[in-house]
């Protein structure tokens, strides 16, 4: 096994924790940058040193440590920061001009933190509900759209005023999208659409269904602003020219619940994540309604499960999820790059593109970014 080695730096305190294995031996360096206390462990095998070589860099990183190396290998960390709570459903992030902000639980508040591309945090505002689903950033009027607890909001950044869209609660539907000049959301039976002034441009009512005791639901605006897809049926998808709210047509198929969408080539094609079915990806063609396989962008392995997917801002890249993996594809030429361990996740991990970096918020309660 080739040498792994990680730095960590506090800077409250101006100590460095350096951690490396080396076959079965553990070394670790503690204290001041010209004072370090050095110490070597050796395990009974490489697992066993390794297990304990992320046990003590969580270890460090709940006591404020920051590893930081911009000079990270392809699929190797560029940043690890502690951020702490969060429901293992709610691990929201969103990068803006002001750094990226960071859904946290904590008790019965709830925040969101402010912090650079070095971990340092510039900020904590207190939200006014529990549970961030989702945010997104809103450019034009710089601000962010919350899905927070199944209300929607809007944060004015320069002033941190909230502002309520949604006006009421709905139970268990909600969703929320931002594209350049319009905003999608809907809950409470209503789905909207509206311009950066926040006038409402259309809105038209919906039901909900039930699927396994959970409900399909989740819409996504196309990047030019023309098109909205809206899931709100088992094996329905509905297309909608986000203009005027015209139904322009309808994709059906066998899948159940939809979590994750998106649209590619230049509107031709939605990318889909089915939650239940097939736990995998759905990909139809909206010049014909139909699904279409993409085999070379499926993940080697046995089961092509996905927990999560996101593309790059140019969609030139496409990153998949499988439990604590994460394969990354080239979307252009629709091959399979590499893959990497997402490290410090029990189970679950959401997942979005900071720049040309992947950010990765873990249910164990640490944000990342990763060279891809």
């Amino acid at each position: 096994m080739k040498e792994l080695s990680h730095q960590l730096i506090n800077t409250a305190s101006d100590k460095v924790i350096n951690i490396a294995v080396k076959g079965k031996v553990l070394i670790t360096e503690t204290g001041k940058i010209d004072k370090l206390k050095k110490t070597e462990k050796e395990f009974l095998d490489v697992e066993d040193a390794l297990k304990n070589f992320y046990k003590k860099e969580w270890e460090a990183l709940k006591k404020d440590f920051v590893l930081i190396n911009q000079n990270a290998e392809i699929g190797k960390p560029i940043l690890h920061k502690f951020i702490g709570g969060g429901y293992t459903g709610s691990l929201s992030f969103q990068e803006t001009p002001n750094g990226i902000y960071i859904y946290k639980n904590v008790g019965e508040s709830d925040f969101l933190i402010l912090i650079n591309h070095f971990g340092q945090i510039k900020q904590e505002i207190e939200l006014p509900e529990q549970l961030a689903w989702n945010i997104e950033y809103r450019t034009e009027t710089k601000s962010l759209i919350l899905d927070l607890d199944h209300y929607v909001y809007e944060l004015e950044l320069e002033n941190n005023n909230f502002r309520n869209l949604g006006n009421q609660k709905s139970n268990i539907d909600s969703s929320i999208s931002v594209t350049t000049h319009k905003t999608a959301f809907a809950t409470s039976g209503k789905l909207s659409v509206i311009d950066s002034s926040n006038n409402e441009l259309w809105n038209q009512n919906y039901e909900i269904e039930m699927v396994n005791g959970s409900t399909p639901f989740c819409l996504k605006l196309s990047n030019d602003g023309k098109l909205l897809a809206f899931h709100n049926r088992a094996g329905e998808i509905q297309i909608i020219d986000a203009v005027n709210g015209n139904m322009l047509n309808k994709i059906k198929g066998d899948f159940l619940m939809i979590f994750e969408m998106e649209f590619t080539q230049n509107n031709q094609l939605l990318v889909c994540r089915e939650h239940y079915g097939t736990w995998g990806m759905r990909y139809f063609e909206l010049s014909s309604s139909k699904e279409i396989k993409m085999d070379k962008l499926e993940i080697p392995e046995y089961t092509k499960e996905v927990n999560a997917f996101c593309f790059n801002a140019d969609q030139s890249k496409l990153v998949l999820v499988q439990r604590t993996t994460a394969y990354v594809f080239d979307y252009n030429t629709k091959s399979f790059l590499h893959s990497f361990k997402i490290e410090h996740v029990v189970k679950t991990c959401h997942i979005n593109f900071v720049g040309e970096k992947l950010g990765v918020r873990t249910d164990y309660g640490c944000f990342s970014l990763y060279h891809v």
